[in-house]
C-alpha cells in the first residue's frame, strides 16, 4: 500500500524534533540544527524527499549528530546540508551553485550577474 505525503505532517515533525535539539547539550548541534531543521522543510516540497522524512523512524537529532560527527573546530554550511541529505539519501550526489547579482536594476541583471559552482571551491 502506498503511503500518501503528508507535507504538513513532515513540517510538524521536523518542527518537533528541532525542540528536541535545542535541549541537546551538543553545542555544535544547537548551532545547526535550526537551519536544517530550515532547509530540509525546504528539500520535503519535493514529494520524493519528503516522503523519505515522512517515513522514517531517524529524527533530526539523529540526522545532526551525523553531521557534527567528527567536526572539531567549524565546518562550512555546504558541508552540513550535504551531510544533512546523505543521512537520508545517502547515495545522493549534492551540487550547489550561487549567482552573485552585481546590480539592483532587474533589467540589468542578466549582464551583471556572475553563476559559480560551488563545488569547484572545494
Amino acid at each position: 500500500m502506498d503511503v500518501l505525503y503528508n507535507y504538513e505532517f513532515v513540517i510538524d515533525k521536523l518542527t518537533g524534533e528541532l525542540e528536541e535539539c535545542k535541549t541537546s547539550t551538543n553545542e555544535k548541534i544547537k548551532a545547526i540544527a535550526g537551519p536544517v531543521a530550515e532547509n530540509l522543510i525546504k528539500f520535503a516540497e519535493n514529494k520524493d524527499f519528503g516522503l523519505k522524512i515522512q517515513t522514517s523512524e531517524k529524527t533530526l537529532l539523529d540526522c545532526c549528530t551525523e553531521v557534527v560527527k567528527g567536526v572539531k573546530s567549524h565546518i562550512s554550511d555546504i558541508e552540513v546540508y550535504k551531510k544533512a541529505v546523505q543521512f537520508y539519501f545517502p547515495e545522493a550526489d549534492i551540487k550547489f551553485s550561487m549567482d552573485i547579482q552585481l546590480t539592483e536594476d532587474a533589467d540589468v541583471i542578466s549582464n551583471k550577474k556572475i553563476s559559480i559552482d560551488l563545488d569547484d571551491l572545494f
